[in-house]
């Protein structure tokens, strides 16, 4: 059974299984393993074994274990934690999970520590930290901070327009809009302030 754990987690990168025609012996066993550890039963090793699978070991539905399951899951297939709201995982609203975890002012030093590790960037809001790192992808692809608003991403994103996100980056500057972190993540790109200035009208 715990082959076939680690098979799941495998496939979904995560160990939630919720399909109980199609995982119901599974689901049993790790029902199972959740019982025993609330007993003390479960062997040392069986649970470190089970950790590194991303064992959950509280199922309450709510219960922030489950949530971060779910975000590393979502970290390991895109490497990042930029979730629109809507999005769903194997039937989990992780979107909104996500969406919460970011206005929250109650999450411990632990929690904090355990999304810095999936995304150091996961308390911004997803649009612009999609687009902070597409323009650093961009950059490293050789492309310029400098050069006209309506020049278009590399290769690999051709669809992204660096300049026009850059002037919208010196517009909100102008007006405050921005957190410190985003202050201090365009900060280390360089002198991007002076990269796309507003076109005079």
């Amino acid at each position: 059974m715990y082959a076939a754990a680690a098979a799941f987690h495998a496939e979904h990168h995560h160990l939630d299984p919720t399909d109980p025609d199609h995982d119901g012996p599974l689901m049993g066993w790790i029902t199972r393993q959740r019982h025993l550890k609330g007993c003390g039963e479960l062997a040392p090793a069986r649970i470190t074994e089970l950790d590194a699978l991303g064992m959950i070991w509280s199922k309450n539905a709510g219960a922030w274990e489950r949530g971060h399951a779910y975000a590393r899951a979502w970290a390991a297939r895109t490497g990042h934690l930029a979730i629109p709201a809507k999005e769903t995982l194997d039937g989990y609203a992780i979107g909104a999970w996500m969406r919460r975890q970011r206005k929250a002012a109650g999450l411990t030093d632990h929690q904090h520590h355990a999304l810095d590790a999936l995304d150091p960037l996961w308390q911004l809001e997803p649009d612009w930290n999609r687009s902070y790192r597409r323009l650093t992808a961009y950059l490293a692809e050789g492309g310029s901070l400098i050069g006209p608003a309506n020049r278009t991403g590399h290769v690999s994103d051709p669809h992204f327009r660096p300049g026009s996100w850059l002037r919208k980056q010196n517009r909100l500057a102008a007006t405050g809009g921005h957190t410190a972190q985003q202050t201090a993540l365009l900060d280390a790109l360089g002198a991007w302030q002076t990269a796309s200035p507003p076109q005079p009208h």
